[in-house]
């Protein structure tokens, strides 16, 4: 647990997983890290997520800074919780597979909105998965990557959030391959677009999941 009286000075690099700024300095020496959600205090060291290695194709993300969107008002917090990080005109979406292991990264040219995959693509989690455990009273589910972070920042931070890996028409395709982990929580929230494609899927996965109760 962190301390309640403790001050954040500043970001840092965390030896353990080797993020260059996911770390978080206190002004009482301790530091924890939103990426690997490492704590640490003097000699103790606690660690909730497991550690693996990086894909070597991927080391272009660790370069990259965890900051504000500031054109869709998501905080720095809020990026540093789903491990979001940014470049020169491009936005990097952590994946991650079943395992724990960061496996793709997808990523977002800003001025022409287009996207493209780096790493293993094909067995990985929905966006932000990795960053909620199973179980809860509630989930949402957003058609992308930014809808899922402005969710979260707009309930507070307190619920999990998630978006699908491909857009609407992967949706049915994508929430079945997690299901288990879905239908782990009491309440599901779909917040897909209200075009034809979103509301398509919307009222595939609601069958899909009335199937499967019965």
């Amino acid at each position: 647990m962190l301390k309640e009286k403790s001050k954040f000075i500043k970001h840092i690099a965390c030896d353990r997983c080797g993020s260059s700024d996911g770390n978080s300095l206190y002004d009482d020496g301790h530091t924890y890290c939103h990426v690997c959600e490492t704590y640490t205090d003097g000699d103790a060291v606690t660690t909730k997520r497991e550690i693996k290695p990086m894909n070597k194709d991927l080391e272009f993300y660790d370069n990259a800074t965890a900051s504000a969107i500031s054109d869709r008002g998501i905080s720095s917090a809020v990026c540093l919780k789903y491990g979001v990080k940014q470049d020169v005109n491009k936005h990097y979406y952590p994946y991650f597979d079943n395992d724990g292991v960061l496996s793709a990264i997808k990523i977002r040219v800003v001025s022409s909105k287009s996207f493209s995959i780096a790493g293993d693509f094909n067995s990985t989690m929905l966006f932000g998965q990795n960053c909620f455990p199973k179980g809860g009273r509630y989930l949402t589910i957003c058609e992308g990557e930014l809808d899922a972070l402005s969710a979260f920042q707009m309930m507070g931070a307190k619920y999990p959030v998630i978006s699908i890996r491909n857009g609407a028409s992967a949706a049915l395709k994508d929430c079945k391959a997690q299901y288990e982990y879905i239908d782990s929580f009491e309440n599901i929230v779909l917040c897909f677009d209200g075009d034809e494609a979103g509301q398509r899927q919307c009222s595939l996965l609601l069958n899909y999941s009335v199937a499967k109760s019965r």
